[in-house]
């Protein structure tokens, strides 16, 4: 690749992702639908979502429904229960530095059969996507509108005014597909060079800083958790730049957090939004009939009237600033909008700001389920087992950890622990598939199955995203065995970790020994899970078939006792030595001298076993010696004794969770 620029990029993506077993063009390929598609769909994008593996002329298929990529037939029903808009996005990526014509004639091509109604002559890799548009487009009497289809050709080349010499034909073939009656709304082609994928894939690590004239503002007061906030009015018309990607389509990545997606333009609402813009008699007084946006950014910096806005996303303000995108050609210059912008770098307070002023809303989207106070308690346990050489980080707010130099696999999203718990605690694997917010639905009806539970023990969803993780990292290099990772995790679990369970009342004992076992034994169980699922030879793709689920179990079930001799008992595996295991662990640290014991929610805990390099951190309050002055906290697993900063302090409740300095082994709260 002669593109200097996004050869690095490209380098630096496949390292984030752990890519370098795929061939390059493959790379490539992955690298592309990550820059078209994951800015738009945050929480939904998954490469094998959109992958179409050796297909001819399609490279990538992704599949939207209100803004939510979707993958699985049983997710359509379950988007398309009310009103609801569709988008087709189509990829194609080359390595080569020219484009070629009859490259893009054969994808245009392939993208006409898809939309045909012949599936004998659709490839195998688009046979799924084609059920699903079927699905769709059965269910037109639903659609607010008919759906948008996106063809985007790539290469790293330069795409200039000799090679777009080609349009007209590109335009010609186009038509056809436009001309077929009742298929779509629109039906847009471009091609992303090697500058515009470049600014692609920098909008997708939220690396955006614009300017923008804020006329008539004022600095708010001073706020806790805030460098610095301002209300004023902009205009319209510099609103507009600022949302919009570099090839001027909205960037919907700005609106992630926000607790409704774009709910139409024929929402009554946003009709009135419509039709103040379009009025000659109101627009003017449009800043006064709109309730305006809010926009949280992790550096602002202020020069006059005009403000570099850096890392931000606009949390309030999701209907009007698509309807005054849509409407952007009707704004004039005497149109202005207020606007708070507010510096913070602190999740929490950008999680509160989001949930204020967002109040007001009845539908709450599913990434909003990670404002609960119990994810902060994730994220403190995962980094305190960062201490213990466990490096993952539990990303609570979206592009948390995008400008720190963290592996991408490192970086755990709800999305991915949801998966890891329905596979390995709840013991579905082949609910895995669905769309996260349609098993944060599913389970949440039931208090005894409810994800993100306040009652669940955090340990549960660190070590179920350990072990699958082991799991991924082994499956690696059997590739035929991809599909069956979560079958496999749940199968290692039922040998070598059988407490990770809801109904196990796990402790920071329990976990600790399990966590042990897994990394011990774990080699053993994946290879004999392995075995497991290749001799009965299972149907490609039958991964998602719960009766599937029952006959891997009743294999494992019939191998592990045959005759009342258990194969693992041989290879010191089975789940009878691994309860004896624990069970001995438990009884050992009861005779452990000098060991301070302290109960912690049913369990047993050390105390103090863990020593924390100088910093700062963040644990849990479940005791109080006032005689000595001293605070116990839970750090993750662990139990740490810590000293008053000022003997004058009030004391914090039980359960507060407060903030403590390490120093030469020495603990002090901080104030």
């Amino acid at each position: 690749m002669d593109n200097i620029i996004l050869s690095g990029m490209l380098k630096e993506f496949v390292i984030r992702h752990d890519l370098q077993q795929d061939k390059d063009d493959k790379q490539f390929e992955k690298f592309t639908n990550y820059c078209l598609l994951k800015a738009d769909h945050y929480d939904s994008f998954d490469f094998e979502k959109v992958d179409t593996g050796a297909c001819m002329g399609i490279d990538g298929v992704g599949i939207s429904i209100g803004g939510v990529l979707i993958d699985e037939v049983d997710d359509v029903e379950q988007f398309t229960k009310n009103q609801f808009s569709a988008k087709f996005y189509f990829t194609q990526a080359k390595t080569s530095s020219s484009f070629d014509l009859g490259d893009f004639l054969k994808f245009s091509g392939t993208v006409k059969l898809f939309f045909g109604l012949d599936a004998s002559v659709i490839p195998n890799e688009l046979k799924r996507a084609f059920e699903i548009k079927s699905v769709i487009y059965s269910r037109a009497g639903k659609m607010a509108t008919l759906p948008t289809i996106e063809l985007c050709y790539a290469f790293p080349g330069t795409f200039n005014k000799a090679t777009a010499q080609a349009t007209p034909l590109i335009e010609n073939e186009i038509e056809s597909l436009r001309a077929v009656r009742y298929l779509s709304s629109h039906v847009n082609w471009r091609v992303s060079d090697g500058e515009e994928l470049a600014k692609l894939y920098r909008e997708t690590q939220n690396d955006i800083q614009k300017e923008i004239s804020f006329q008539r503002h004022v600095a708010l007061p001073g706020i806790k958790g805030a460098s610095a906030a301002y209300i004023g009015v902009v205009k319209c018309l510099d609103y507009v730049k600022l949302i919009q990607k570099e090839n001027e389509e909205l960037n919907k990545g700005l609106f992630f957090e926000n607790v409704r997606d774009f709910l139409g333009i024929n929402n009554p609402v946003n009709e009135d939004i419509a039709t103040t813009i379009n009025s000659p008699d109101e627009r003017d007084r449009f800043a006064i009939l709109n309730n305006g946006v809010t926009i949280v950014a992790k550096k602002v910096t202020p020069s006059g009237d005009f403000f570099k806005i850096s890392q931000f996303q606009v949390v309030n303000g999701c209907q009007t600033s698509h309807v005054l995108f849509k409407n952007k050609d009707a704004l004039s210059s005497d149109m202005y909008l207020t606007v708070k912008v507010i510096e913070t770098a602190d999740v929490d307070l950008s999680g509160q700001i989001i949930s204020t002023t967002n109040s007001q809303s009845l539908v709450v989207k599913e990434a909003f389920a990670t404002i609960k106070p119990y994810h902060r308690k994730l994220e403190d346990f995962f980094a305190a087992m960062r201490n213990s050489n466990y490096e993952y980080y539990y990303e609570r707010r979206p592009h948390q950890y995008d400008h720190q130099d963290i592996r991408h696999n490192l970086i755990v999203t709800a999305p991915a622990l949801i998966k890891s718990f329905v596979s390995v605690v709840l013991e579905e694997p082949h609910k895995v598939h669905y769309y996260y917010g349609t098993l944060l639905e599913q389970y949440n009806r039931d208090k005894f199955s409810e994800l993100f539970s306040d009652s669940d023990y955090a340990g549960l969803y660190f070590a179920a995203h350990h072990l699958a993780s082991k799991v991924k990292i082994s499956i690696a290099s059997t590739p035929t065995m991809k599909e069956w990772a979560f079958h496999v995790s749940l199968l290692v679990k039922k040998q070598i970790a059988p407490l990770l369970s809801k109904k196990s009342n796990l402790g920071d004992r329990q976990f600790l020994s399990t966590l042990a076992i897994i990394d011990k034994e774990f080699k053993t169980a994946f290879d004999f899970s392995i075995k497991i699922i290749t001799d009965l030879n299972l149907p490609l793709k039958r991964n998602r078939d719960p009766e599937v689920t029952r006959r891997i179990l009743q294999s494992l079930n019939d191998k592990q006792f045959p005759g009342g001799a258990s194969k693992f008992d041989a290879l010191g595996v089975s789940g009878k030595k691994t309860f004896a295991k624990e069970r001995n662990a438990r009884r050992e640290s009861r005779s452990i001298p000098n060991k301070n014991i302290a109960s912690s929610g049913g369990s047993i805990a050390e105390v103090a076993n863990i020593k924390l390099g100088n910093g700062t951190y963040s644990g849990i309050v479940y005791e109080i010696n006032s005689d000595d002055g001293i605070i116990k906290i839970s750090y993750g697993p662990y139990k740490i004794e810590v000293e008053k900063y000022i003997s004058a302090m009030t004391y914090p409740e039980i359960g507060s969770r407060i903030q403590f300095s390490a120093n030469s082994g020495r603990y002090i709260q901080m104030q």
